[in-house]
Parts: C-alpha cells; sequence; structure tokens
C-alpha cells in the first residue's frame, strides 16, 4: 500500500492519519490536515482496492460495502499503521483519523473492530455500514462527523446513525451538518480544526 509521511517541522507528537474519498489518492487531503493542524505530522494512505476503474480503500457491493474487502483491506491497514509507526517514530495515542466518503467508512470500521491506540477520528460525509465488533471499546475517543444537508451519497441521517453506534461504544462524538452536498466545504475545515484544538 503506497503512503505519503511527511514530518513535522517542529518534531511534534501529534499526527494525522489520512484516508482520501473513492477515485483519490494519498495527497487528497493535505490542504485538510494542513487547515486541522498545520504543525502535525501527515501520514496519508493510498487505498489499494480497486472497484470499477476507481481506488478505493474496500469494494462496493450495491449501495453497501464488501464486507470480506472491508475486512481484508482493514487487516493490511492496521499492519502498516504498526509498521509506519515504528519506522517513523510516531506515538499513535496522539494521532487521529481524518477520513473522506470511503476512507471515512474505514476509519470507522478500524476504529470498531481493530484497537489501534488513536485519540480519535474526524470522519466527513461517512456512511458507514459494516460490523461493529462487540469487544469494541472506545472509551476516551473523541470522534468528529462531518456531513452535507443536501450529500445524496452519504446522508446527514447515516452520520447521525453513526454517531449513535460510537457513543454506544463509549466515544464522545459530534455531527456538525453543512448546507452542501458530498463535497468537502470549508465550513467543515474551520469545524475540524476548531474540533482538533479540543482533542490535542
Amino acid at each position: 500500500m503506497k503512503h505519503l509521511f511527511i514530518k513535522a517541522k517542529k518534531d511534534k507528537q501529534n499526527t494525522l492519519i489520512l484516508f482520501h474519498g473513492s477515485g483519490g489518492r494519498e495527497t487528497d487531503l493535505l490542504e485538510v490536515a494542513t487547515m486541522v493542524d498545520g504543525s502535525a505530522n501527515i501520514l496519508a494512505l493510498r487505498g489499494d482496492a480497486e472497484d470499477g476503474g476507481q481506488v478505493r480503500f474496500f469494494k462496493r457491493q450495491g449501495r453497501g460495502h464488501d464486507e470480506e474487502s472491508l475486512r481484508a483491506e482493514g487487516e493490511k491497514i492496521v499492519g502498516l499503521l504498526d509498521e509506519l509507526a515504528a519506522e517513523y517514530g510516531l506515538d499513535l495515542e496522539k494521532a487521529i483519523y481524518i477520513g473522506y466518503s470511503n476512507g471515512a467508512n474505514m476509519a470507522a470500521h478500524l476504529l470498531f473492530n481493530h484497537p489501534v491506540p488513536v485519540a480519535g477520528a474526524m470522519l466527513m460525509h461517512p456512511a458507514y455500514k459494516g460490523e461493529v465488533s462487540r469487544k469494541a471499546d472506545l472509551l476516551g475517543k473523541k470522534i468528529l462527523l462531518t456531513a452535507g444537508a443536501r450529500d445524496m451519497v452519504a446522508t446527514a441521517g447515516e452520520a447521525y446513525q453513526l454517531k449513535q453506534q460510537l457513543e454506544q461504544k463509549g466515544a464522545t462524538a459530534d455531527v456538525k451538518l453543512t448546507d452542501g452536498g458530498h463535497e468537502i466545504v470549508s465550513d467543515e475545515l474551520m469545524e475540524g480544526h476548531v474540533w482538533y484544538l479540543k482533542v490535542k
């Protein structure tokens, strides 16, 4: 799996782990990361699954998730994060996931099914329909979900449903709703910055 690592200039311990949307690449969310915390390490991943000619973090099945692909790719990412944390000297307890669309759904899958010790996540336009481990313990993790009121791909209702699932597992989760569609808008970046100041 390809990745991009940008080390913080002042040897900061905070790290933003980026998961792009469908058809994207590892550079797509660099502007988002800079807005959220321009002084953090950046670890940007590129999805390893191809679906309909698009690069994704896992394949779709109709309008839902291909669970087999989601599990297999999730395991791959967890192994990679362990390797890269050791290689770059990253403290994952001071890291957060930032994911958009398909990438946000992968980040949600990791939160629910893999005990990677991240501090939390910013999930933009998620529509998670995957499994939730009964052993998932998200106590102390802070999650920001953003959704567009006019988003027909990942609806605001799906974001609120995910918020409820996260809270049931102990996370502190907030939904910020914008007037936009499925695209990332400037209001989300500002909300992400304000939210992240409290997290770090």
